[in-house]
């Protein structure tokens, strides 16, 4: 189930966190592997994924989060007749 596999990057919800959430989901969803990842797109990846790990540290220590129930209610709705709107932090 897409759901338990979401749990586990639902640390802090930004801007971009429905894009990745929706783009995960598709992948996990499609029986296609991705094509292999050349060296160099590894490294853009790689730092590109330190950026958004800071940013979200950056949030968490602020004490902008979601409650995870938020989250959870939120990702077993994806895909429903009855899908929940996307949960955000309120910034302290």
């Amino acid at each position: 189930m897409p759901g338990q596999a979401l749990r586990g990057i639902c640390w802090t919800m930004n801007a971009e966190t429905p894009i990745l959430i929706r783009m995960v989901a598709t992948v996990i969803r499609s029986s296609k592997r991705p094509s292999p990842e050349t060296e160099a797109n590894r490294l853009r990846r790689i730092a590109h994924e330190a950026v958004l790990i800071a940013e979200a540290d950056a949030s968490i220590a602020a004490g902008r989060v979601v409650d995870e129930a938020e989250v959870d209610a939120w990702i077993d709705s994806i895909g429903t007749d009855n899908e929940l709107p996307v949960p955000y932090a309120v910034g302290r």
